[in-house]
């Protein structure tokens, strides 16, 4: 069995994780909870994950059914996906100017 941690439950029920735990999980903003009788288990949220939450959320919004959301989902993936890296290339070629040079870049003469 792994590590067992205790943690102190505020009067909000609230839990903080310490950063060992976070840090070996990945944990952003999110984790999900499984609750598996009295355990649960946490996982974290991976980028993927919440990129498909935000594809559902607008697709919900254009008013497609789950159905259609499920058939779609695979290629908005793709293309966000393609476009991200298009755009993450894109950047990595620019220059970049120091804060120094352009800050003087900005002084009125």
């Amino acid at each position: 069995m792994g590590e067992v941690l205790k943690l102190k439950v505020s009067s909000k029920g609230q839990i903080t994780l310490p950063k060992k735990i976070r840090m070996e999980l990945s944990v952003r903003d999110y984790v999900y909870v499984e609750i598996k009788g009295e355990k649960a288990e946490l996982k974290s949220v991976s980028f993927e994950d919440e990129l498909e939450e935000l594809i559902v959320k607008d697709l919900k919004r254009e008013g497609y059914s789950a159905k259609q959301i499920q058939g779609m989902l695979p290629e908005k993936k793709r293309q966000l996906s393609k476009v991200l890296a298009e755009e993450l290339d894109e950047r990595s070629n620019e220059d970049t100017v120091s804060h120094t040079d352009a800050l003087k870049d900005l002084e009125l003469d």
